[in-house]
């Protein structure tokens, strides 16, 4: 007779943006879902779950090969839903990742189409500072020395920022050479130059 006790729906996995948490949560699931299979083996329903036939008799016990069998397939079962899972999760992860890495570029180019555009202005500037100071005034007064004065704080100030930024920007531009040529070396020679003295050199000044 059937059972009317109602089956319980199987639990959904929470979503993570974090896929190192996404797979260790699996890797709990995988073991609870290897336990629950290998359990099953030694229920009453053990042929039509493992496909072994024969029906037990009540004075009858289960031979070894067959509990073995059955143990075999319900680890089995467990792996290779484990391994569907973790195929999901790993396309999912690819997936998230192409589309943050298209956004990514996106962004970087508009930020270098506004550096390049501001760079233009920095050069037509130079050029009505060339052409403010090619001649002298042919009456010079107060106002012209006035206005020399606060074009030379001007671009005394632009000076500062512009120093700085260089000096940011050659720091920035060494630490990515620096990546580059360590992830070179691990292309190369893999743990072995991750684990050498030049490795510690490279990452510890920047």
């Amino acid at each position: 007779m059937a059972s009317n006790t109602p089956h319980k729906s199987r639990r959904q996995g929470p979503v993570h943006d974090n896929f190192l948490e996404a797979l260790r949560d699996l890797g709990k699931d995988f073991a609870s879902d290897a336990t629950t299979q290998v359990k099953q083996a030694f229920s009453a329903d053990l042929p039509q779950s493992f496909g072994l036939s024969g029906t037990l008799n009540p004075n009858e016990s289960l031979s070894l090969s067959q509990i073995e069998q059955a143990e075999n397939r319900g680890k089995q079962q467990a792996e290779a839903a484990f391994t569907r899972q973790l195929e999901g999760l790993r396309q999912q992860q690819e997936t998230y990742s192409r589309q943050k890495q298209a956004e990514i570029r996106q962004q970087i180019q508009l930020l270098k189409q506004e550096i390049l555009a501001f760079a233009k202005t920095a050069g037509d500037f130079a050029s009505e500072v060339q052409k403010a100071t090619s001649q002298m005034p042919s009456s010079p007064g107060v106002y012209h020395k006035n206005f020399y004065i606060h074009l030379k704080s001007v671009i005394s100030g632009l000076r500062q920022k512009v120093e700085s930024s260089r000096q940011w920007l050659a720091a920035a531009n060494t630490r990515a050479s620096k990546r580059g040529y360590y992830w070179g070396q691990v292309g190369k020679s893999g743990a072995k130059y991750m684990l050498s003295s030049e490795r510690y050199m490279v990452t510890s000044t920047g």
